[in-house]
């Protein structure tokens, strides 16, 4: 089974009020602190997708290790740029079925790569089950791990749905994995969010 991820990343940081991506956190930026998480759990084949309006971060993903696909024109929302960045992994890589992707969300920078692993791993060893999710508390949180079947589902959905509704319909093949620590819940939205994860110990 191969793993490929995909971290979208063309949002504009609207509630954050500059570039939330570009954000530094010790000595990198939130966007290489993803990207190099990721790549120490094990993924090789990193896949970063900007919209025109954060081009900018090409370099840094580059520079942490991973693929990045611009987008020609800005998307309506997330969903969007996730196709798109599965229609550009399928383009350059051709996964087959029971391949896997991980998606994550660019802002999400306090994510330990053994978080990657155990989903990984928890894939591996449950070949009946299609998603895999991390739970903390009682809550579902990020990354999910696809088999890569899911891509194509993912595209039939109707209008003004996500994952999210993907994955509730598809409960029967999801496996949660307990996670002990709660950076699987932590995302950066607003300039608090930012000032709480800058203050505290980071991982390495």
């Amino acid at each position: 089974m191969r793993v490929f991820a995909l971290i979208p990343a063309a949002g504009q940081s609207r509630r954050m009020g500059r570039p939330k991506l570009a954000l530094p956190l010790g000595d990198r930026t939130v966007l290489e602190r993803v990207v190099s998480a990721v790549r120490a759990g094990g993924v090789n084949d990193v896949l970063v997708v900007v919209g025109p309006a954060t081009a900018f971060l090409r370099s840094l993903a580059e520079q942490a290790g991973a693929s990045v696909h611009v987008l020609p024109a800005e998307t309506p929302d997330m969903r969007a740029t996730v196709e798109a960045g599965l229609t550009w992994l399928e383009e350059h890589h051709h996964p087959q079925p029971d391949d896997a992707w991980l998606l994550l969300p660019a802002d999400h920078p306090t994510l330990q790569h053994d978080v990657v692993l155990a989903l990984a791993t928890a894939a591996a060893a449950n070949p009946a089950k299609s998603i895999f999710l991390p739970i903390h508390a009682g809550k579902r949180g990020h990354p999910a791990l696809l088999r890569w079947r899911h891509a194509a589902a993912l595209r039939s959905l109707p209008q003004g749905q996500g994952l999210n509704a993907h994955i509730r319909a598809h409960a029967s093949e999801t496996l949660v994995v307990p996670w002990p620590s709660a950076e699987v819940l932590c995302d950066l939205d607003t300039p608090e969010d930012y000032e709480r994860v800058a203050a505290a110990p980071l991982p390495r």
